[in-house]
């Protein structure tokens, strides 16, 4: 009995001490876990920290300064991969593409990605400087614009939540203004940056992109001023923003941006009070309203400013940075440069090449293979031509004559009619191949939008066989293509216009046009059909109408795309319609 009671206890022991152990070891893992959730993320990013910022130190001291800048680049490319969005701390991970801005515009002269990168480091850490070792004018002019991109730095005021905006000039922008009437535009510069030259972009009622008001200095009070002209003043909302920009027509000084821009109400109604004006100037007049449509309205003419903005070749974020009003960007990417919209002096002769493929449209046609029956009393004699009276000439695989007219005409003897019952020798109309077109080519500009040209080539990939030569119904011994060609190109500008186009053309001439059908042909004593190609040739008239798209490049090569469509008289009539690609230079 003893015994049994001292086992008892002994279970109940264990069972005891099993249970204080698991209460332990639940406490303990409870613990950890908040320990672990109560952790600072920061404490977990130290080991991050320290392997990103010793890639940094090799990519910058090592790399950078041995003028690798392909190996500093990987690496430091590295390291942001490895800290991704938190896995590092905030400054660290701003270092690294601070750095890699460096890289980018020191090293690889790449000013857009630079800047980027700048942005990008000043949004993770807005207390981040430049290293002042590694400061050139370059980088230092990218770091000042990545400030106002990002909205914060030293001398970059963020811009407010709503309302106007803020930024480096003292600016109030008048309440309203009367429609049709120009808006004044005042603000006086509060910075230290030396400036040239002063802009308000604006963008009125109807307009897609922002245009260029110059601000010109005024005397009296040092500030700048100017009108948003009154075309483009129309009833609704009138929004702008301010730029100035020092000697080297970087933009050094804001006011606002594209995306918080100042804002006046435009109203078709008398405004009350005073009429908004200049300082020290009387109000300005109302234009005549002359019933014109709104700027980039479809329809309405856009005017090119050509006297001020960068020059040609200096980087951009819009059109209206630039002479011409073209701002060439790659895809994905804020900046780009400016390019010439028009040519500052438009080609007046162009030279290329053009190519165009034939898709002939053929009728229904009897016996197109069959010919007249020769002369008996002259066994030979060659005059037997086609029976049909579609401008048809059959020929074998190999490319010759078929049936053969030399000898007694047995072949064309068996040469079986069609009849309803018996499809041969017979074709049933639709779409065919014809003629490769290679062509070489000159236009003269008679005037801006109108081209006047000749198309001179060959027509490729035709008829083989000699019987239509002989016969008088192909043009020439060699298949010759040759076109007279007048040619409207749309637009204000015309064939001086950089970019695409749209044009249409007239055009005729003499050449061959030729398209070829597979057909069967039954033969007396032959239990097989045969298989022979018809070939349809026509010609040598043809009219040619058509249009497409012209792209010149800056560099004046023109690339030419579009449709053309052939009429083709003579020995029959045939349309075809094919591309119309070329290739041509201005000068």
């Amino acid at each position: 009995m003893a015994r049994a009671f001292g086992a008892q206890q002994r279970i109940l022991a264990t069972e005891t001490v099993v249970k204080i152990r698991n209460g332990l070891l639940f406490l303990i893992l409870a613990l950890l876990g908040v320990g672990i959730v109560l952790t600072p993320r920061e404490a977990f990013a130290q080991n991050k920290d320290a392997a990103a910022k010793a890639l940094s130190k090799k990519a910058m001291d090592e790399d950078y300064l041995a003028t690798d800048f392909a190996g500093a680049q990987a690496k430091l490319e590295k390291a942001i991969t490895a800290c991704g969005a938190d896995k590092c701390s905030a400054p660290v991970r701003a270092e690294l593409r601070r750095n890699l801005g460096v890289v980018a515009i020191g090293g690889m002269n790449d000013s857009v990605k630079g800047t980027a990168m700048f942005v990008e480091a000043l949004k993770a850490d807005p207390n981040i400087q430049l290293d002042p070792d590694l400061k050139t004018k370059e980088i230092e002019s990218a770091w000042a614009a990545a400030k106002k991109q990002a909205g914060g730095g030293a001398g970059t005021p963020t811009e407010p939540a709503g309302g106007q905006p803020s930024g480096d000039f003292t600016h109030t922008p008048i309440a309203e203004q009367t429609y049709r009437t120009p808006v004044p535009v005042y603000a006086e510069y509060k910075g230290e940056e030396k400036l040239v030259r002063v802009v308000a972009k604006y963008k009125g009622l109807g307009m897609s992109e922002f245009k260029v008001v110059e601000l010109k200095k005024m005397g009296e009070t040092g500030g700048f001023g100017g009108l948003i002209p009154c075309a483009d003043v129309q009833v609704g909302a009138m929004q702008y923003y301010l730029q100035g920009f020092n000697d080297q027509n970087d933009p050094v000084a804001v006011g606002g941006n594209p995306k918080n821009t100042y804002k006046v109400t435009i109203k078709r109604e008398k405004i009350e009070g005073e009429a908004p004006h200049l300082p020290g100037e009387a109000a300005p007049a109302a234009c005549a309203d002359t019933g014109d449509c709104p700027p980039d309205f479809p329809g309405c003419k856009k005017k090119v400013d050509e006297t001020h903005g960068k020059d040609n070749g200096e980087t951009c974020e819009e059109d209206a940075d630039c002479k011409g009003k073209l701002c060439e960007k790659k895809k994905n990417e804020s900046e780009g440069v400016c390019a010439e919209n028009v040519q500052k002096k438009a080609p007046k002769m162009f030279v290329g090449v053009n190519i165009s493929f034939d898709i002939g449209f053929v009728g229904s046609q009897d016996d197109v293979c069959k010919l007249h029956p020769k002369d008996a009393g002259d066994p030979d004699k060659t005059s037997a031509t086609p029976i049909n009276s579609g401008g048809y000439y059959c020929v074998r695989d190999d490319g010759s004559d078929y049936p053969l007219r030399s000898g007694d005409g047995s072949e064309n003897t068996k040469i079986q009619l069609n009849t309803a019952a018996r499809q041969t020798d017979h074709v049933g109309g639709g779409s065919a191949p014809g003629n490769l077109r290679l062509m070489a080519a000159f236009d003269y500009a008679v005037t801006p939008n109108i081209l006047a040209g000749v198309r001179a080539g060959a027509a490729l990939l035709g008829y083989p066989g000699s019987a239509a030569g002989q016969d008088g119904k192909r043009f020439g011994i060699a298949p010759l293509h040759l076109e007279a060609r007048g040619t409207y190109v749309l637009g204000k500008d015309g064939v001086g216009a950089v970019g695409i186009q749209p044009y249409l053309f007239l055009g005729g001439g003499v050449s061959t046009f030729e398209t070829q059908v597979s057909v069967s042909v039954v033969e007396t004593g032959n239990a097989t059909a045969r298989k022979v190609t018809a070939w349809q040739v026509t010609g040598p008239g043809f009219i040619t109408v058509g249009g497409g798209v012209r792209y010149m490049l800056p560099s004046k090569v023109v690339l030419l795309g579009g449709l053309r469509t052939n009429f083709a008289f003579g020995n029959a009539f045939v349309p075809s319609v094919g591309p119309d690609i070329g290739v041509m230079y201005g000068f």
